[in-house]
């Protein structure tokens, strides 16, 4: 099952270590694979032996099931087939689940946004100020992307050091890392 999890990251360029800045700003180890709507999660956490992957953007609904405290899901299938799923996961670990993946979601396609606005890809209407052409969004938004950019650097230094030195990363270089990314 890993060996495919990781093909399916590969293909879609999900890479680990930013799965795991992601996962652990919105306070859930339980990780899954998410690229913008599409988000690859599992039932329960990966080292259960009854975890199941499923991509949360194929659901249109969920809910417990009272007589045994399983969750039923309603997938889309391809051609508007409907399927009725159960799983063997408490609704409160399902909905913590979704609601993470929906989180890094919504960061994703919030810095997508900004990169696109950076790249000089959104329209702008002469006389029209929408949302997307708010200058104080754009700031909201290249402070996040700064602030991920900070923690997913961090995070790789950490990891590598860990590896080379069997400990964490020291407090000084953490700070002069953070200095030299503000500087610019």
């Amino acid at each position: 099952m890993k060996d495919v999890l990781s093909r399916f990251a590969q293909a879609n360029l999900i890479h680990e270590y930013e799965m795991e800045v992601h996962f652990a700003k919105v306070g859930c180890q339980t990780r899954g694979y998410v690229a913008g709507h599409h988000r690859l999660v599992p039932t329960c956490g990966s080292s259960n032996e009854q975890v199941i992957y499923y991509m949360v953007h194929l659901m249109e609904d969920a809910s417990e099931l009272e007589s045994d405290k399983r969750v039923e899901m309603i997938m889309n299938g391809r051609e508007g087939d409907k399927y009725h799923v159960q799983i063997a996961t408490s609704e409160r670990t399902f909905r913590r689940i979704v609601s993470a993946a929906d989180e890094v979601a919504k960061e994703q396609l919030s810095l997508f946004e900004y990169w696109m606005y950076r790249l000089g890809k959104v329209k702008r209407e002469i006389f029209e100020r929408t949302y997307f052409g708010d200058y104080c969004v754009y700031m909201k938004l290249r402070k996040l992307a700064l602030d991920l950019f900070i923690q997913t650097v961090l995070h790789i230094l950490n990891k590598a050091h860990k590896k080379v030195y069997g400990e964490e990363t020291p407090t000084e270089l953490v700070k002069e890392v953070k200095r030299v990314i503000n500087k610019f």
